[in-house]
């Protein structure tokens, strides 16, 4: 197939998927308990005929979108490992759908980039259709070809929170997702050829972030549990609404705050479970409007992971000082 072939059977998929009405419609969050956002994994796997693989993700994104999904996850190079330049033929096409929706992409390409490098890239485009950023695979697998990202992991302010990305064979290499912890991400997407299992729930429950897994399309709360009640729109889609502000604390430091926070705020937020051997507490708010982390702000309460941040930097400290703690 000619390149201007394919370019003219992109354009035509494009003005096809835009022929529908726009469902996805903006969200009031002020007016929602806690901080809720709508993930969408698109599990249509790696490779394959570019054009038959665009026109799926096309119509996985029709759907996602219809559903009012903030964000939306594709798979790994899932239109093929034909390089191409950002922007380009894929993400222009993918482009089009983030913004009729209003939605957040992540739409994993193979990159051709200016100094004649290839790398496998994961490209964030926002809620205009516009790339916000990239990422480029750190750790790739033997064999792909390609060459390595550089530097950390990046971290991306989406409206709805911070998110990092991870690709794949970056499963195996445990500083990266300690990376994104210590950066502030709350979700990490993990576009995937691969399932990856067991080891994505262990870095979801010590980091205590979120991780939507785009392998096989399985999501993880941040206690590391895979969340079983998720709609499943059509084959290889999953769609759940993850709350960003459901808050873990220490029980260090924080029992008579906390206490006085329930007492004050009866109704409006609940500690939805304790956990007894780890010593956390789990908050979740109840009524629009009301955020936990706001409260925890004002009473003075830490975050599970502001509390080890904390501890890091001083006991640290100490030890550069030579003091006791």
């Amino acid at each position: 197939m000619t390149s201007s072939l394919r370019a003219w059977i992109v354009v035509f998929l494009v003005a096809v998927a835009a022929g529908s009405p726009s469902t996805g419609a903006a969200v009031d969050r002020a007016a929602l308990p806690g901080r809720q956002v709508k993930v969408a994994a698109i599990a249509i796997g790696f490779g394959g005929n570019h054009d038959k693989k665009l026109s799926l993700a096309i119509e996985h994104l029709e759907t996602a979108g219809r559903q009012g999904a903030d964000i939306a996850c594709l798979p790994e190079e899932f239109a093929g490992t034909t390089a191409e330049t950002i922007p380009g033929p894929t993400v222009n096409a993918v482009a089009d759908l983030a913004r009729k929706y209003s939605m957040y992409v992540v739409c994993p390409i193979r990159e051709q980039a200016a100094d004649g490098r290839q790398y496998n890239t994961a490209v964030l485009l926002d809620r205009q259709g516009k790339v916000q950023g990239r990422y480029r695979k750190l750790f790739v697998y033997w064999g792909e070809g390609l060459h390595l990202g550089q530097g950390d992991v990046p971290v991306f302010d989406a409206d709805f929170g911070r998110i990092a990305i991870l690709t794949c064979f970056d499963l195996n290499f445990d500083e990266l997702w300690q990376q994104a912890e210590r950066k502030g991400a709350e979700i990490v997407f993990w576009p995937s050829a691969y399932g990856g299992g067991s080891p994505l729930n262990g870095y979801a429950m010590i980091h205590n972030y979120y991780v939507v897994a785009v392998g096989r399309g399985n999501m993880i709360d941040n206690l590391g549990r895979t969340i079983d009640n998720v709609e499943k729109p059509r084959p290889q889609q999953s769609i759940v609404t993850l709350d960003l502000d459901r808050t873990l604390l220490h029980t260090n430091f924080n029992k008579e705050k906390l206490a006085r926070l329930l007492r004050e705020h009866r109704g409006e937020i609940v500690a939805e479970q304790f956990l007894d051997v780890e010593s956390w507490y789990v908050l979740r708010a109840l009524r629009p409007g009301v955020r936990v982390r706001d409260l925890c702000k004002q009473y003075q309460i830490e975050t599970l992971r502001e509390y080890r941040h904390r501890s890091r930097a001083q006991i640290n400290d100490a030890r550069a000082q030579g003091k006791p703690i």
